[in-house]
């Protein structure tokens, strides 16, 4: 116990031993096997998230509204809304869950500028009725998976942990009362959360099965082989906005390293999870033509209100403590889409 006291305190101080303390850890909770409910499970991020926590021994329980292809992953999967409390109170109790990864939400910005009451009560109250029934039923392990919309517009400098959030549309407020929520309920209730500011999420794991329908930048590109172009005045290099992005395959390896930690001496943790390098727009078309062997059509428009000018995330934290890196270069998230995409025979 005072050893890991004093590591808290210089983690320079005994970091290999740590380390291998940690690994234990891991290998100890993925052996034990925990029943785990996954909201949102028949969405983009959930797919994945599916995909890679299967090999880990995890008992996989998919709740969500829209039924996927893929149910036969799960031990169990349950169509409907995670604020739905006699649903969800009945997956708990007949399926005996001991941790939930909370993947429901929006993931489209604008959607919740232009309709705001719709994603207060989706998101926000649907996660009070999630969270209040979850500790009813003493399930008391959470993952939660928050943005880095949370932020607002970055400084010259990359946003941490410690960046004091500063949304400034809809989505990212949404976010972040959740999390206000998740932390109230750790010290009322003694809840193990974990949360997971996530960037951009993009590409395709070849044996996924739902290509982001939710008009995120990537999609856009290669489904229209056009792009209305949002903002030509941002205070940037080249007045476009500027965003970090994720292999979506690196998300999900993140959830999965983070699991072991819920239960452990220090019980709550916030990871932003990026790719720490922010492109600007312009730049990041020019890749998708590059990889896709596209001309894209660039219609200038408007600034649109919530649009953040510049996202800069730095994923230190994540890489330190749970040993995650982002392993994807931006040119192999738009090619694993676009290779998608052609097996599918989409288009391209």
């Amino acid at each position: 116990m005072l050893f890991v006291g004093d590591f808290s305190r210089n983690p320079s101080l005994f970091g290999p031993l740590v380390e291998e303390f940690s690994c234990r850890h891991q290998l100890f909770y993925i052996f034990l096997t925990v029943n785990i409910l996954m909201t949102g499970a028949g969405g983009y991020i959930g797919n994945h998230c599916t995909l890679k926590l299967l090999p880990s021994g995890h008992s996989l329980f998919g709740l969500d509204a829209v039924k996927p292809k893929y149910t036969s992953l799960f031990r169990n999967f349950y169509t409907g809304d995670h604020g739905n409390t006699a649903l969800v109170q009945r997956i708990l109790k007949e399926e005996r869950i001991e941790c939930i990864i909370h993947a429901s939400g929006s993931s489209n910005v604008m959607d919740t500028v232009q309709n705001p009451i719709k994603y207060y009560c989706n998101d926000l109250m649907g996660t009070i009725f999630l969270l209040q029934t979850a500790l009813e039923n003493n399930v008391k392990k959470l993952v939660f998976l928050s943005s880095a919309q949370v932020y607002g517009n970055s400084s010259p400098l990359s946003a941490t942990e410690n960046t004091s959030p500063n949304p400034i549309n809809p989505m990212g407020k949404i976010k972040l009362a959740i999390e206000q929520l998740i932390e109230s309920l750790s010290i009322s209730h003694d809840l193990h959360y974990a949360i997971l500011r996530i960037s951009n999420a993009i590409g395709m794991d070849h044996q996924a099965e739902n290509f982001p329908s939710n008009g995120d930048l990537l999609s856009q590109i290669l489904l229209n082989e056009s792009l209305d172009l949002f903002g030509t005045d941002f205070n940037t290099a080249d007045h476009r906005a500027e965003r970090d992005f994720i292999h979506v395959n690196d998300v999900a390896q993140a959830v999965l390293q983070v699991l072991p930690k819920l239960g452990g001496f220090q019980k709550n943790f916030c990871y932003n999870i990026a790719s720490g390098k922010s492109y600007s727009v312009a730049d990041f078309v020019k890749f998708v033509e590059k990889a896709a062997h596209l001309t894209v059509t660039i219609d200038p428009r408007e600034r649109r209100s919530g649009e953040i000018e510049r996202l800069a995330i730095d994923p230190y934290s994540a890489q330190r403590e749970l040993g995650w890196r982002p392993q994807y270069s931006l040119e192999y998230m738009i090619e694993s889409s676009v290779n998608w995409l052609k097996t599918h025979e989409i288009c391209i």
